[in-house]
């Protein structure tokens, strides 16, 4: 018979009900107790010890965020810490003809090329096609010059339609990349040392019969160390373009930033995008319906995944669910042994492994029956990592972006720029510096500085050093010159060895300033301005301006899709050129400095596995101005007029904010095909009636230009200690911060300048001189608008916001000009305590208009 014990510890107990009572055994009891006691004891004191330690000694895991997307396990919830982020530097040889988006700077040999939009996901590609009558053939960059004893890496990304193969070749040097036979865009790769220095064209070949097809893009040269070269013989070409990604002419590690994606990976329906004739009715975030009328509506949205990966998706529902797993472009990948991969099912959860290669997971909702009156919903749709289905949580990433370039070394990665956190705020330890080679330097022509086909022109540049690098206008790397040769031809560089001097050599063809004529200071800002000289009485815009008699002075611009010249004047320009990308300058600092860098948000991690991103190019609320397309829709980036693009060109939007807080009303909708080398891939539109005047509208965004991708290292707080101790010291951060915001608000408000949105056509003048139109509180005194306006006609101008409002209608005359009437206008404004600021009796678009008024609050 069992004798009883003790619930917790187990010690043994006098069963007082059992005649065998009177014979156990003492000893042995008192033995059996006291051991369980001393075992209990011991197991106490290992577990006060092991949380004493955890509330009194830091501990925290070391962790690397390697580029791309990737699964990292965490022991606990808890924030990342920065330690170091180090900067990079690749040069593409190509410069921005490269990118493939334009035929400049590319001929063909047996062959006719194209710009392609519909076999690329990600923009343009180039089309080559071999010409009637050859079976092989190439597009090519001419004349690429190779030096002695250096180590190049060639790479181009290939498809081919009905070609044999396809690859990237030097023809006259021997490298040969490896041949692509694939239907999906791949990597050929070749490595080149030289002994000697060669002058070779750069072919991308394409082997078959007449009119076979294949399709090009991301093209680069890159020269990289001895000991790069050596290990890139042991990697794939699809590890060494991963590697060596493409980038337009020189490129730092640009705007690094992290994601944590949420628990749940799928974003709300908001941000779907949505198939066939009708339109499916979001009822909440995560709550649409569709009606089963016998069209098929697909709403879907893509998210980036990891290959060989195991991932459920589940969601409420009584329509069709399906899952693709995509390409890096987007294709969709053949599922081995899952047969309800990228079909159509009605079950409410499928877990699923992603195929290799797999690089995004589209998850659709669709309408599949013809059953009008039926109206299909689809509820709390969760995909996450593992095998279980999860309990619904609405998706919530986390982001760290830094707002910074990070240079180095281009070829051996030292002296490189770091980022690093010290009491909340990130800073930059700055070794290289960029300097945009404009018309404001004050350039001139060299002493004795005409040559035949080309001119040295020079400059000032405070603190310059030798080392450095110089791109183009077209992202071509300029060659340095060491002054040994009086006559060094164009497209080279000189610095002197004080550091001051900077001397660059412009080709005639590239200028229009001919053999025989010396440029005026303000003809050289022009051509630092994207503006080419030519001589008008002859016609040609391609012609060179010599002062001879006959000929007469004109400028153009080039445009960048082809490289032509365009929009001729007469008139001396005074401002940048459309589309023009200036040269540009970077060296390495003779003394590094530290400077602090605008950043966004706190990466934080989940307990369990996460999945995380580390990429670059992301750009931080970018001040947007919203346009009317006419019908009361806005669009930010949009095809309208006047048209306000982003800075640079996007590849998604992340967010809209207005007034700095998140605005989900916005969609988010691709660019057509035809105008994405302007454009980007994306742009955002909001609905009739949404639109707020008074609000200042903002967009976090990726860049489509790509730059190099670094590790971010750091560490996350793994017990009880360390998150005590990070938690006090952002509460001290944070209360500092607030302290200092609060300072800075006081200060806007008295003296701070707002830009507002202008609308019915009004746009500041801006002739370098003038102040945008823009408004400011002043303590006791009221509120102050000023500016010089043109352009537009009878209505609001601007909308003030609460705060900024008079409690009566306010009225002042103000003045301006017609010109095409050569007359002075009286107009009258109107400012209401709903905020309009009104423009009455004017129907002639003005030249400009002078606003300079107090509205009493």
């Amino acid at each position: 018979m069992t004798n009883p014990v003790t619930p917790n510890i187990g010690l043994n107990k006098i069963d007082r009900t059992s005649p065998s009572t009177t014979y156990f055994d003492l000893e042995k009891y008192i033995d059996q107790n006291a051991d369980a006691v001393d075992r209990f004891a011991g197991e106490t004191s290992e577990s006060i010890g092991a949380l004493e330690k955890r509330l009194d000694t830091e501990e925290r895991r070391e962790v690397v965020l390697q580029p791309g997307l990737q699964i990292v396990n965490a022991e606990r919830s808890a924030p990342f810490k920065l330690s170091r982020i180090k900067g990079r530097t690749l040069v593409n040889l190509l410069g921005r003809d490269g990118s493939c988006d334009s035929l400049n700077g590319i001929s063909p040999y047996q062959v006719t090329l194209a710009l392609d939009n519909s076999q690329y996901s990600q923009g343009t590609a180039l089309k080559v096609t071999v010409a009637q009558g050859f079976s092989s053939g190439a597009a090519f960059f001419p004349s690429v010059k190779f030096y002695a004893n250096k180590k190049y890496v060639l790479i181009v990304e290939v498809r081919v339609a009905n070609a044999e193969y396809a690859r990237i070749h030097l023809p006259s040097a021997g490298a040969i990349g490896n041949n692509v036979t694939s239907t999906t865009f791949k990597p050929s790769v070749a490595l080149f040392s030289p002994t000697t220095d060669v002058v070779s064209n750069v072919d991308l070949a394409l082997k078959g019969t007449s009119a076979s097809i294949g399709y090009f893009d991301a093209a680069r040269i890159y020269e990289i160390s001895e000991a790069e070269y050596a290990a890139l013989a042991n990697m794939t070409p699809e590890q060494v373009a991963a590697k060596y990604l493409h980038v337009d002419s020189i490129q730092p590690v640009r705007n690094p930033y992290t994601i944590r994606y949420g628990q749940n990976l799928l974003p709300p329906f908001y941000d779907y995008r949505t198939d066939g004739l009708g339109a499916n009715q979001v009822i909440s975030p995560y709550e649409v319906n569709s009606p089963a009328d016998g069209d098929l509506y697909t709403k879907y949205v893509i998210v980036p995944a990891v290959e060989n990966q195991t991932y459920t998706v589940s969601i409420d529902h009584n329509g069709w669910i399906g899952v693709n797993t995509l390409s890096p472009l987007q294709e969709v990948i053949p599922d081995i042994g899952q047969p309800k991969l990228n079909e159509w099912i009605t079950g409410t959860s499928l877990t699923f492994v992603t195929p290799l290669g797999t690089k995004f997971i589209r998850f659709n909702v669709a309408a599949r029956v013809n059953k009008p009156g039926r109206n299909l919903y689809y509820r709390n749709p969760m995909l996450t990592l593992g095998s279980e289905a999860k309990p619904f949580k609405p998706r919530e990433d986390s982001m760290l972006a830094l707002q910074t370039d990070l240079y180095a070394d281009p070829l051996t990665g030292a002296n490189a720029d770091e980022v690093f956190e010290k009491d909340g705020q990130y800073f930059k330890l700055a070794k290289w510096k960029k300097v945009v080679l404009d018309e404001t330097l004050g350039w001139s022509i060299a002493a004795g500085g005409s040559y035949p086909s080309y001119k040295k022109i020079n400059a000032s540049v405070a603190g310059i050093t030798l080392v450095c690098m110089v791109t183009k206008y077209d992202g071509k790397v300029l060659s340095s010159y060491n002054g040994a040769i009086p006559d060094y031809g164009a497209d080279r560089y000189y610095v002197n060895f004080s550091g001051q001097l900077f001397e660059v050599s412009v080709s005639n063809l590239d200028s229009g300033w001919g053999d025989n004529y010396t440029p005026t200071a303000e003809e050289i800002k022009a051509y630092f301005m994207g503006w080419k000289m030519y001589d008008t009485a002859n016609g040609a815009t391609t012609s060179v301006y010599n002062g001879t008699a006959g000929q007469s002075k004109g400028w153009v611009r080039r445009r960048l899709s082809d490289g032509s010249f365009i929009e001729g004047t007469g008139t001396l320009p005074i401002a940048q050129a459309p589309e023009y990308t200036p040269y540009q300058l970077v060296y390495q600092l003779a003394t590094p400095t530290v400077k602090p860098i605008v950043s966004e948000g706190l990466l934080t991690f989940n307990e369990g596995d996460n999945q995380v991103e580390v990429g670059t190019g992301i750009l931080v609320r970018e001040k947007a101005t919203p346009v009317n397309a006419g019908d009361d829709t806005f669009w930010i980036n949009g095809r309208t007029y006047p048209r306000y693009l982003l800075s640079k060109r996007p590849s998604e939007i992340y967010s809209v904010y207005k007034n700095n807080l998140p605005d989900n009303a916005w969609m988010v909708l691709p660019v057509d095909p035809g105008y994405q080398n302007e454009y980007g891939l994306v742009q955002a539109r909001l609905g009739v009636g949404l639109f707020d005047a008074a609000a200042a509208y903002s967009v976090t965004y990726q860049m489509q230009d790509k730059s190099p991708i670094i590790p971010f290292t750091g560490s996350y707080a793994a017990n009880e200690k360390s998150i005590l101790c990070e938690l006090t010291d952002a509460v001290h951060q944070n209360a500092t911060a607030v302290s200092v915001l609060m300072n800075k608000k006081q200060d806007k408000d008295a003296l701070g300048w707002i830009t507002p949105t202008l609308l019915n056509g009004w746009v500041s003048r801006n002739t370098g001189f003038d102040a945008p139109l823009s408004y400011r509180k002043i303590e006791g005194l009221g509120v102050q608008a000023r500016g010089i306006i043109q352009l537009g006609t009878t209505g609001v101008v601007f909308s003030l916001p609460n705060g900024y409002r008079p409690e009566k209608t306010h009225f002042d005359i103000v003045m301006g000009y017609i010109q095409s009437q050569a007359s002075y206008i009286y107009p009258y404004i109107t400012i209401t305590p709903a905020g309009e600021f009104r423009i009455d009796a004017v129907t002639t678009p003005p030249s400009w208009l002078i606003i300079d008024t107090i509205i009493p609050l």
